[in-house]
């Protein structure tokens, strides 16, 4: 029976900048500068590792269209270790890192095959023989809104293998850019016995027989992209079911950890419990970036809402964190707590009934879309999704129904 064996990886976005960290410490902050290259050389010692045939990379192998010298070098260093091991790279390139001319500036081996802006296919040779038929096709635009599944035409039937790369967004899910849209029954139709997907940096299996797979992105670049990052080891096997084992890459986690205050009366109970629950989620030899959030009632609700007392507690939680390879760095710590209270009980009062009906009233996106137009404001800010506007929404009611508690307790 002949089988093939590959990598499926995408979206590396090499040399992210890594915007709204530099206010970290520089030893935490150059680990995260460096974590996509560590991520990265993680990958091609899985390939080496685990003796594929080739490494598919589907998209958005650069963060920018103006890819950096450091960038480029890093990644010819890394395909000419693969060169040595016998093993080669298929590329398509995606909306961050379409094809220009600044592309051409570094050579690769020859092991490394790019695919041009037209849908094209290449052929894997084991032993002189041909055992896959490979297709896609790399953006030449930024913006690139066409379907193009219908270039794909499977050619040669006697191959035994037939596999599509592409890198671009599932039709109907909005909360994407909607870049080479296509349909599962698009990719269905093809009859290819693997579809390599890019552009989603959450890592989804969307059909299973034949594999149809977002690998998700290889490193976590902010808050949104949470948990471990990888890649797929894909194992076909003529006539047999595809295996895919899932591999991971990234060097640093974005986590969010949440801290109950309830029945915690000094603070010095407050910070063993959340320093217990930090080391919990430590891993060795990883980084962990970490939004922490204090939510519930108790005694410590006043001593929380002082900033500067969640400065210096922030502080004394990341004390010597920095010179920890395997570091948790509390990035932002929130408050969500509040008094105790009913809110069934305070709707009972007029004054109550009426400022809860006025808060299911607002429209939120409304009132924050003027913070978005504005020029200055909007360098700063990314647009929220739902979770984001109601986190806001039931932040601000507790902090305004606790300050009314309060004043009424004067």
């Amino acid at each position: 029976m002949k089988k093939i064996r590959f990598l499926h990886a995408a979206d590396l976005h090499l040399d992210s900048p890594f915007k709204g960290l530099s206010h970290l410490p520089q030893q935490i902050f150059d680990q995260i500068r460096k974590s996509t290259f560590q991520s990265l050389t993680t990958l091609i010692n899985a390939a080496i590792h685990h003796h594929v045939d080739f490494v598919l990379l589907a998209g958005d192998l650069f963060d920018l269209e103006q890819r950096s010298l450091i960038a480029q070098s890093t990644l010819r260093k890394e395909f000419l270790r693969l060169n040595e091991a016998g093993i080669h790279v298929y590329i398509i390139h995606g909306n961050h890192d379409y094809l220009t001319e600044e592309h051409k500036l570094f050579k690769y081996p020859d092991n490394v095959h790019i695919f041009t802006e037209e849908v094209e296919r290449k052929t894997y040779l084991k032993d002189e023989e041909e055992l896959a038929c490979i297709y896609g096709f790399s953006y030449n635009q930024r913006h690139l809104t066409e379907n193009m599944t219908n270039y794909y035409e499977k050619e040669d039937k006697t191959v035994p293998f037939h596999i599509g790369m592409l890198h671009g967004n599932l039709s109907g899910r909005e909360e994407h850019d909607p870049y080479a849209p296509f349909t599962l029954p698009d990719l269905l139709d093809k009859e290819f016995h693997y579809w390599a997907l890019g552009h989603i940096h959450k890592r989804e299996i969307l059909h299973h027989h034949p594999p149809i797979v977002y690998p998700g992105n290889i490193q976590g670049r902010h808050k949104k992209e949470q948990g471990d990052k990888g890649c797929y080891l894909v194992d076909l096997l003529e006539d047999g079911i595809p295996e895919l084992t899932y591999l991971e890459t990234s060097s640093i986690q974005w986590e969010e950890l949440e801290i109950h205050i309830n029945e915690l009366h000094t603070v010095d109970q407050l910070m063993d419990k959340t320093k217990q629950a930090v080391d919990s989620i430590r891993l060795e030899g990883k980084g962990k970036l970490l939004r922490l959030t204090y939510t519930g009632n108790g005694d410590l609700h006043g001593f929380l809402q002082e900033e500067n007392h969640q400065e210096e507690l922030q502080l004394l939680l990341n004390e010597s964190e920095e010179n920890n390879s395997s570091f948790v760095y509390i990035y932002t710590l929130r408050v969500h707590t509040a008094l105790s209270y009913s809110k069934e009980d305070l709707q009972d009062k007029p004054f109550y009934k009426d400022f809860y009906t006025m808060v299911e009233q607002v429209d939120m996106k409304e009132a924050l879309a003027p913070l978005l137009r504005h020029s200055e404001a909007s360098r700063y800010l990314e647009t929220w999704d739902e979770e984001e506007v109601q986190a806001i929404v039931e932040e601000a009611e507790q902090w305004l129904i606790s300050k009314f508690l309060e004043n009424e307790k004067r």
